[in-house]
């Protein structure tokens, strides 16, 4: 198997119109697509300027209409944030206006202080997300949903609409092996965050529990006979390694920042951001790859070798570096860098 590339996205807002960034972020996304990027995904967060699509399927719609091969999807939708039949017939809308080109993630939220601004209990959080992921599937593959649960409950209810695509491809972000067990059962792809030896370790559990799995009931038929792991990496590309490694800082403190904010301003701890706070730990440990197309090959090679993933999805646009400047490192990328990587083999 061969590596693929996406394109993730945060979407964080810019000291500019936001109508401004999102026409932008479209134009990359076109960019990354005429490239032959396989995927872009968009995350969601609520309150914060970490996320401006608080409303990832709306952004998809109209991305969906202005490109034709790249596939597209929230990694993730926040499940206990979501009445989950409104989303279900929401996915299977999104799917027919991609024509069959949607991939959908489903996660519970990485922030407390986001699902409490709904009404949620962080605490219970996890148990809606594992119940609404069973009854997000099912209703897929249903034409008259009955479900009852702790927290979801219908009955009889006729699923006039259905997905272009049966089985939906379907993308897990958990980083717990339980999460990663129920994701593989599933037949879910996953995507990984973190450094490039917690990757490591996700990515040869993450096999083993998809093979442990094959014949799980749950696994749905037609599936993919392999999963996509991915690992998620900033990225910019530049010649002038010196240039680079000053945009690629000054951008990154500025994402981060936006990452930050609200667990500051709740006076919320956040011990997993500690070890990120600084450009210099984040580039030591693999999460931020930046300099020439050279050398950008060589470090992104490197993971792949260490950590055995097949799928890197990469984010060009972060922070302050401005639309011109991500086009550029995206077309170097695109030019000088993937062909170097899509010569490799992966496991």
């Amino acid at each position: 198997m061969t590596i693929e590339f996406g394109i993730f996205d945060h979407l964080d807002a810019r000291s500019e119109p936001l109508n401004k960034t999102y026409a932008e972020r479209v134009r990359l996304a076109q960019a990354a697509e005429a490239a032959g990027f396989r995927g872009y995904h968009l995350a969601e967060h609520h309150g914060t300027p970490l996320g401006t699509a608080p409303s990832p399927g709306i952004f998809l719609a109209a991305l969906a209409q202005v490109t034709s091969r790249i596939r597209i999807g929230p990694l993730v939708y926040l499940i206990p944030l979501y009445i989950p039949l409104r989303l279900i017939e929401e996915i299977c809308m999104l799917d027919h206006l991609s024509n069959g080109r949607l991939e959908v993630g489903l996660g519970r939220g990485v922030s407390p202080i986001e699902v409490a601004f709904f009404g949620v209990d962080p605490d219970v959080a996890m148990e809606m997300f594992i119940e609404g992921v069973d009854l997000i599937i099912k209703a897929l593959n249903c034409s008259s949903l009955t479900f009852k649960g702790k927290h979801y409950q219908y009955e009889d209810v006729s699923m006039v609409l259905q997905t272009a695509q049966s089985p939906l491809p379907l993308w897990s972000a958990s980083m717990s092996p339980g999460g990663q067990a129920e994701a593989a059962r599933r037949g879910m792809h996953t995507m990984s965050l973190g450094s490039t030896e917690l990757i490591r370790q996700v990515s040869e559990n993450y096999r083993a529990e998809w093979r442990a799995s094959q014949d799980d009931p749950l696994r749905p038929e037609g599936g993919p006979l392999e999963p996509f792991i991915g690992a998620w990496r900033m990225l910019y590309v530049n010649e002038d390694e010196r240039k680079a490694e000053a945009v690629a800082s000054r951008a990154y403190h500025d994402w981060f920042a936006k990452l930050h904010k609200l667990w500051v301003e709740h006076n919320v701890e956040a011990p997993h951001l500690g070890p990120i706070s600084r450009f210099e730990k984040a580039e030591e440990i693999g999460m931020i790859v930046h300099g020439s197309a050279n050398r950008v090959a060589d470090a992104l090679a490197r993971q792949v070798e260490i950590t055995g993933v097949n799928y890197l999805a990469l984010q060009p646009a972060f922070g302050d570096i401005g639309h011109d400047e991500e086009m550029r490192s995206l077309a170097r990328f695109a030019e000088n860098v993937m062909p170097q990587l899509q010569a490799m083999k992966t496991s």
